[in-house]
């Protein structure tokens, strides 16, 4: 099994609009970095044109891709990437909400940053806010992208706000758990969200029953009871038996890898809602040294997502 570490490589506390752009988030990702390192894992850093566009972020970053230690993919956040003349600043639109032309440009420009500033082209993608489309997927293709890491599985956006007319995000509570080619030829390697409870077979009649309920309470009592859905990012209740969890319902539902997701300011005491302080950023970094000694302690081969989508075999 594979080990795919990802990274939202973006400015500061995305989670607020209409607040300026900073990158200082990145100079604490030496300490992530090196963490990966010592595990023998390689991050892939999905990174957004701001991030691409700082020197000194470029200057961090470039050097691990040079030397074989990082990939750095794309993370589109549509309010960041120009062309801006049509975005409100106020607004964290999803991907997929965008015209046709404009995700085009906004996609185009992205990817030539990244080739400029890191003189390789990206080949590995995530959709910002998880807002990914079949549209995408054709536009990737054409740009020489091979994989994506945009769908999550049992997860239904569309009830989330983005652009002020609510469209809303992509409905992926049906979405295939394991890495599968979309109609373009891209490889989709969803983030890992699995059921660790006591129905764990995702394929059962009683998960297609789950997934397509509603949102609500009802739902919430039975998935406590019954599915303990899991997302395999940290958050302020994790624990070691989470990681455990997930390991052993990949294993029984048969994935050939698990992706991990955490953002780059999430590393930094006050970048995130998920990191406000420096007590935050240990409990992280102390989930991080249990998911990583764990997984290498089962053997799981660390891998850059690009890296994993070219030895692919369906």
């Amino acid at each position: 099994m594979h080990f795919i570490i990802t990274v939202d490589t973006e400015a500061d506390d995305q989670w607020r609009e209409n607040r300026g752009i900073t990158c200082r988030n990145i100079e604490y990702l030496p300490r992530f970095q090196e963490l990966c390192e010592r595990y023998g894992f390689i991050p892939t850093y999905f990174t957004t044109y701001e991030i691409a566009a700082d020197p000194d972020a470029v200057k961090t970053l470039k050097p691990w891709q040079d030397n074989g230690r990082a990939e750095i993919g794309a993370h589109l956040h549509p309010w960041t990437t120009p062309p801006l003349a049509s975005e409100k600043k106020s607004e964290h639109c999803f991907p997929s909400e965008l015209a046709d032309e404009v995700l085009k440009n906004k996609l185009i420009n992205l990817t030539e940053i990244i080739e400029k500033n890191f003189g390789r082209r990206p080949t590995s993608y995530r959709a910002g806010r998880w807002g990914f489309d079949g549209r995408q997927a054709g536009l990737l293709s054409e740009l020489g992208y091979l994989a994506d890491s945009s769908i999550t599985p049992k997860i239904n956006w569309s009830k989330e706000s983005g652009r002020s007319e609510r469209v809303g995000g992509p409905d992926f509570r049906l979405a295939p758990l394991g890495p599968h080619r979309l109609a373009s030829g891209l490889l989709e390697v969803p983030m890992t969200i699995l059921f660790t409870g006591l129905i764990k077979k995702e394929k059962s009649a009683w998960s297609k029953k789950f997934l397509a309920l509603p949102g609500g309470w009802p739902k919430k009592i039975i998935n406590r009871l019954f599915f303990r859905q899991k997302w395999l990012r940290i958050f302020a209740n994790s624990t070691l038996r989470d990681w455990e969890q997930i390991y052993r319902s990949a294993i029984l539902n048969g994935l050939p890898a698990l992706v991990f997701m955490i953002h780059s300011s999430e590393l930094m005491p006050g970048g995130s809602p998920y990191a406000r302080d420096e007590k935050a950023v240990e409990h992280v970094y102390g989930q991080l040294e249990q998911i990583f000694g764990l997984y290498k302690k089962y053997g799981l081969k660390g891998s850059g997502l690009s890296d994993f989508a070219r030895n692919y075999k369906n």
